[in-house]
């Protein structure tokens, strides 16, 4: 392939990107929802229904293939960041409990009706197999594949919305889970269907990418002990994920597990995590962009024809499955109202795992491969388009995304406007004056970015379990209610760490104890103006409570610093 013709291709991915991106913001659709369309009418499925020439053709897919292979890896390395030992032991096995509860509903699902579907119905049998035999390894495998759960829609989707919350902590780490038990339950059950057994083939398909992952993760927490600029991190890290997809290439295991263990082993070793994941975070979005153009461009169109009976049936309990597995895990393992109700409708997006369980499955038993490739290949064109718009919808139903962040969204600026800011712009670089004001964000209200899903204290909570949710916590104090649920004060680390060195009085204590009155709160349809003005005079408050001007102890959720300032300079930028 010519180079014009290759950087011709990326030139379409990135600005079709753009285009598809803005068309979403405008339909009030996630912008990875714009992605796949995007890239859906720019690839070769499209083009062929339609009868046109592509703009994206295969052997271009084929050469840009390294761009998505490189941003999935960082994508499971960033899944991989949430199984730290300190995250974990916030759920202790609560988390355990959710993840079978949802996984293994999916599983029996799909495993039962794709298997029922082909005894009584389809009657499709494989060669060396009985119809029996046949119906049993349909089950076995589609309902291995059913659990995996796409992870780059998730994550991009959370990350557009600046969701952040408990429901978003459990859906990561659930995300992870899933896949992790996806791809090593599906290896399992693949060499024992094709009488392969136990082997060391086996155990090193199962757990060669973990090893390969876990030592380069330990390898580049000592290296970034050595480094000190966000620019050396970067590196680092592409560097390090790059080589691990390669060696995983070279040795033939899982590169995704692979990238996922080195996320994991780099999260609970390096000192620098946080700081390297957040030099990275400033690189990589063109990246994940550009995957998601790829893998829209790569869905095929021509396959929901052939889907069939066993799709459809596929495609129905794999949604109920995850919808009421989640509700039944989350129950079972004592999570919130909200993750009860929300957090399935976030694992629904499927694509690059179960793509690739499929691939291997063609090239390891060819016959029964080519089979379930068909069903899942026109599944995840479904999970695509609809995923990020369950993901959005779980989301913003948990109250775990800024208002704000939904307004942004309504319209982008029109062609006149834009034309108007520009010459602005110029003007101004030129000197000449120019009498245009921009509107003030001050006047944007607290009910626009606040955060709704607050994590809050009973009264009668112990003060060590008070102790390990705010060492768990991105803030140093938390919101009190009663076991009526009404707002009663604020407990603060700083005032009361002198109790960690009367451990006799602190196992007396309990949350009530140490509440204090609240000083200030703030009401949704105050403007931001204001509240800064809170937050100049209080400077030692990173958040403040919000509550009903009617109802002073009802909490309707918590405004923090950081959101204020980044919707100023947001508005201002937009402006």
């Amino acid at each position: 392939m010519h180079f014009h013709h290759l950087f011709s291709a990326l030139a379409i991915v990135l600005l079709g990107s753009l285009v598809g991106g803005r068309l979403a913001a405008l339909l009030r659709l996630p912008r990875v929802t714009g992605y796949l369309l995007a890239g859906l009418l720019l690839g070769p499925s499209c083009a062929q229904l339609l009868g046109l020439p592509p703009l994206l053709a295969e052997d271009a897919l084929r050469e840009l293939d390294v761009l998505g292979n490189l941003a999935l890896a960082l994508i499971m390395v960033n899944i991989g960041g949430q199984f730290r030992t300190d995250h974990l032991r916030r759920y202790r096995h609560r988390i355990a409990i959710f993840s079978l509860g949802e996984t293994g509903l999916t599983f029996i699902l799909v495993a039962v009706c794709c298997f029922l579907v082909n005894q009584l119905l389809m009657d499709v049998v494989v060669g060396g197999l009985t119809l029996t035999q046949t119906s049993l390894a349909f089950g076995l495998l589609l309902g291995l594949i059913a659990i995996a759960t796409a992870p780059a829609a998730t994550l991009m989707v959370i990350r557009e919305y600046e969701a952040a919350g408990p429901v978003t902590n459990t859906v990561l780490t659930l995300i992870g889970l899933n896949n992790l038990a996806s791809v090593m339950l599906f290896i399992l059950a693949e060499q024992l269907l094709t009488g392969s057994g136990f082997s060391l083939q086996l155990l090193t398909r199962m757990f060669g990418p973990l090893l390969l992952g876990g030592l380069l993760g330990f390898l580049m927490s000592v290296w970034g002990q050595r480094l000190e600029q966000g620019s050396e991190y970067k590196i680092l890290l592409l560097g390090g994920i790059a080589a691990c997809t390669a060696l995983s290439l070279a040795l033939q295991v899982d590169s995704l597990l692979a990238s996922l263990a080195l996320g994991m082993v780099l999260a609970n070793s390096s000192p620098r995590w946080h700081r390297m994941l957040e030099s990275l975070r400033q690189i990589d979005y063109p990246l994940y962009v550009a995957f998601f153009v790829l893998a829209g461009a790569n869905l095929h169109l021509q396959t929901l024809g052939h889907i069939g009976l066993l799709g459809v049936i596929y495609v129905i309990a794999r949604t109920v499955g995850k919808l009421v597995g989640a509700w039944c895990g989350a129950r079972i393992g004592g999570f919130s109202l909200r993750e009860q109700r929300y957090v399935g409708a976030t694992l629904l997006a499927q694509a690059g795992v179960a793509i690739g369980l499929a691939r291997n499955l063609v090239i390891d038993w060819p016959e029964m491969g080519a089979l379930l490739q068909t069903v899942v290949l026109g599944a995840v064109v479904v999970f695509e388009i609809f995923g990020p718009l369950a993901v959005r919808h779980g989301l913003v139903h948990s109250g775990e995304v800024p208002l704000l962040s939904l307004l942004q969204k309504q319209a982008p600026q029109s062609a006149l406007e834009g034309l108007h800011s520009v010459v602005h712009h110029f003007r101004a670089s030129l000197g000449l004056p120019d009498g245009h004001k921009v509107s003030d964000p001050g006047d944007i209200l607290v009910r626009h970015i606040m955060r709704q899903n607050v994590e809050t204290l009973h009264n009668d909570t112990g003060y060590h379990e008070l102790l390990r949710l705010i060492a768990h916590s991105r803030y140093d104090r938390f919101p009190v209610v009663d076991q009526r649920d009404r707002f009663i004060g604020m407990v603060n680390y700083t005032e009361i760490r002198s109790l960690l060195f009367e451990p006799d009085l602190a196992s007396l204590v309990v949350a009530g104890d140490l509440v204090t009155s609240v000083q200030h709160a703030v009401f949704p349809q105050q403007s931001l103006r204001e509240v800064l003005d809170l937050f100049q005079q209080q400077r030692d408050v990173s958040f403040f409570p919000v509550v009903d001007p009617d109802e002073p102890t009802r909490l309707l959720g918590i405004l923090s610093q950081n959101d204020v300032l980044s919707a100023f300079r947001r508005l201002a930028e937009k402006a």
